[in-house]
């Protein structure tokens, strides 16, 4: 497949396994039943473009990323009502806004107890000698 029309393919693909709606742009509405047969209601938030860089940058192909749009959308909790788009991926979300990663908050919290740097970096040869660094000196 050619890398046009990618975001109405997405939708064309959507409908062959429940009934998509675009909302709004970077919105689609999606009822589908899932694998006991309950049907399910999401609301995907994700941008055209954004989609365009699941597919052609991370996938390459269309086919595999809608499959793997598929399983982020399916296998995400009943109460969690979004999936928003965040970096090559669906999130699952209880509101249309992309949640806070748990390690981002564990980052920032570090980064404020420790507002010198917590860590060193060193780019060493094959033979062990050092040529670069960058980080607060040990010690």
């Amino acid at each position: 497949m050619k890398y046009d029309r990618l975001w109405e393919h997405l939708l064309e693909y959507l409908n062959t396994w429940g009934t998509a709606t675009e909302l709004a742009p970077g919105r689609i509405g999606l009822s589908y039943d899932d694998a006991e047969g309950v049907r399910r209601q999401v609301e995907i938030v994700m941008r055209p473009d954004q989609w365009d860089d699941l597919v052609t940058v991370i996938w390459g192909d269309f086919d595999d990323a809608a499959k793997h749009a598929r399983r982020m959308i399916v296998e995400a909790s009943a109460d969690m009502p979004f999936r928003v788009y965040g970096t090559y991926e669906l999130v699952p979300s209880e509101t249309p806004e992309l949640p806070i990663d748990p390690d981002d908050l564990e980052l920032e919290e570090l980064a404020r107890q420790h507002p010198e740097g917590f860590g060193r970096w060193v780019v060493t040869d094959a033979a062990g000698n050092l040529i670069d660094e960058l980080g607060p000196e040990p010690g």
